[in-house]
């Protein structure tokens, strides 16, 4: 390849802007709209914790921290076949959307078992983390924020 370093800066600046945005942006949403339910965020709640962040908290964000890291390399992917353009821009966003919203239905499953019915695999989403104003709104933020800091650390 004779743009390496370009195409190798393209990967690591859309990797890092993917990963860090789609990690806040799910944290927050997560912390948010379901919340920190008696400090338990997964559990049923029924060991008391003094304080937040409890083991629960932690594990809800190192789950999240696992995705952002597993979607570093997709985003990684895209940055280097698409070095620039409105391909890898395109690309880049879209990806990251599906990213968000489909974590967050993989999020609402987890909390399936602590509610009755028999839901279908959509429902959990719809019921527990739909939020009308703020899942559009982080949805906006973090795509903003994503092609903001790629730009940033592109150009950096």
């Amino acid at each position: 390849m004779a743009d390496s370093p370009g195409r190798l800066r393209s990967a690591l600046s859309l990797a890092l802007a993917g990963a860090v945005t789609l990690f806040a942006a799910l944290v927050l949403h997560e912390m948010l709209v379901f919340g920190p339910a008696g400090h338990d965020l997964i559990g049923n709640g029924s060991t008391p914790c003094p304080a937040p962040p409890c083991l629960t908290t932690g594990t809800v964000v190192t789950g999240l921290i696992a995705k952002a890291i597993g979607a570093a390399f997709a985003f990684a992917a895209i940055g280097a076949i698409w070095a620039a353009g409105r391909a890898r821009t395109g690309l880049g966003a879209g990806f990251w959307a599906l990213q968000y919203l489909w974590s967050l239905v993989g999020m609402a499953s987890g909390y399936r078992d602590g509610f009755p019915g028999d839901w279908d695999w959509w429902e959990p989403f719809a019921v527990l983390l739909w939020h009308p104003v703020l899942t559009p709104a982080l949805m906006a933020l973090g795509l903003g924020g994503f092609l903001g800091l790629d730009r940033l650390v592109r150009r950096g």
